[in-house]
């Protein structure tokens, strides 16, 4: 299956687990949930991890397949 997007772009951007949580301000589970694509982020969360990760929030929608 590979590594999920989502996850790839969090480690390019220099941020373990422990400092992603805390950046975006979400437990463990959700971020758990979020990267395997099991749980979709709300718009105030897809803002949070574009700043967070220093991309655009298109990039977050492509990673995590959202659409619509």
């Amino acid at each position: 299956m590979g590594i999920p997007k989502i996850k790839l772009r969090r480690i390019n951007a220099g941020l373990d687990t422990e400092e992603a949580v805390e950046i975006l301000n979400i437990s463990k589970s959700t971020f758990y949930k979020l990267e395997r694509g099991w749980r979709s982020p709300s718009a105030q969360l897809i803002a949070r991890m574009a700043k967070a990760y220093d991309c655009k929030i298109d990039d977050i929608f492509k990673d995590l397949n959202i659409t619509g």
